[in-house]
């Protein structure tokens, strides 16, 4: 049996991209001579993505820095194929090649857990740190959350 789940596909899509939590992509190595939109990149260049930047760009992303889901949907719901801007798993020939497995997995995981489980604050004065450290990856600062079974 399969489901659709459109809203929860885009949620994952939109935590990944907000989140940008490898905002470095993996390093390439410019091969050859080579021009890219008017700039030469010479034979052996380190070349590195900026993953957090595509991600956050106001030309590419309405309100880039809220969280909406909704950039992930058509108007009547449906998932959209995701655009170029979106590369959670880096590009080119290096990209992660178990994007699709990750996806999958995260899929099947946090349908289980909100299907099983409700979160909420476990202290509603405490104020949520959203900013993570600044570092090669981008990992949430410690918080307090109260896990209860839905049944």
């Amino acid at each position: 049996m399969c489901f659709s789940l459109p809203y929860t596909e885009a949620t994952i899509c939109e935590v990944l991209r907000l989140s940008s939590f490898a905002p470095l992509g993996v390093m390439h190595k410019a091969l050859e001579d080579t021009t890219y939109n008017g700039f030469t990149i010479r034979k052996g260049t380190l070349i590195i993505s900026n993953m957090y930047s595509a991600h956050h760009n106001p030309n590419h992303w309405e309100e880039p820095e809220m969280f909406n889901p909704q950039r992930f949907l058509s108007p009547t719901g449906e998932k959209l194929k995701n655009p170029l801007q979106y590369a959670p798993f880096s590009v080119g020939r290096r990209q992660c090649l178990g994007e699709k497995f990750a996806m999958d997995t995260l899929f099947l995981f946090v349908t289980s857990i909100f299907q099983h489980f409700k979160f909420s604050p476990y202290d509603m004065s405490q104020k949520l740190e959203l900013e993570p450290p600044a570092g090669f990856l981008r990992i949430p600062k410690p918080f307090s959350v109260k896990i209860s079974r839905r049944f």
